[in-house]
């Protein structure tokens, strides 16, 4: 497993975390639906047509899962490659060497980080 691979790992004990607090069963099998999400992504896999026949009632947070899995995914495999050399502004004296930004708009990664660290309202609970 990679390095990049840590914020879903973290994703993943959380919904492990709170299988063990759930009151109900059915609390107990959303969140594990939402592990599996996140297990498959981490996989590369997707079993969506699976998920939604065999387990219904929890496909919402499986496909939460799955979704939230594959963004953090994407946001943690920024490779060197993917980067531009910026160099250091004038009179900056603090920076020796060259900073290197993303070539992708600040915005497009706000937008695909939100929520991703912590589970989304529109999955508890659905």
């Amino acid at each position: 497993m990679h390095d990049e691979s840590t914020p879903i790992i973290s994703r993943i004990q959380w919904c492990r975390l709170q299988q063990q607090y759930s009151v109900t069963p059915d609390e107990r099998a959303g969140w594990r639906a939402e592990e599996s999400g996140l297990v498959d992504a981490l996989g590369s896999r997707d079993r969506i047509a699976f998920m939604q026949h065999e387990y219904r009632p929890y496909f919402h947070r499986y496909k939460c899962g799955l979704e939230d899995g594959q963004a953090i995914l994407r946001l943690t495999t920024i490779t060197p490659g993917s980067m531009t050399p910026m160099p250091p502004m004038e009179g900056a004296g603090l920076i020796t060497t060259p900073s290197r930004v993303v070539n992708r708009s600040v915005q497009a990664l706000y937008e695909e980080s939100k929520y991703l660290l912590t589970p989304r309202e529109d999955c508890v609970g659905g």
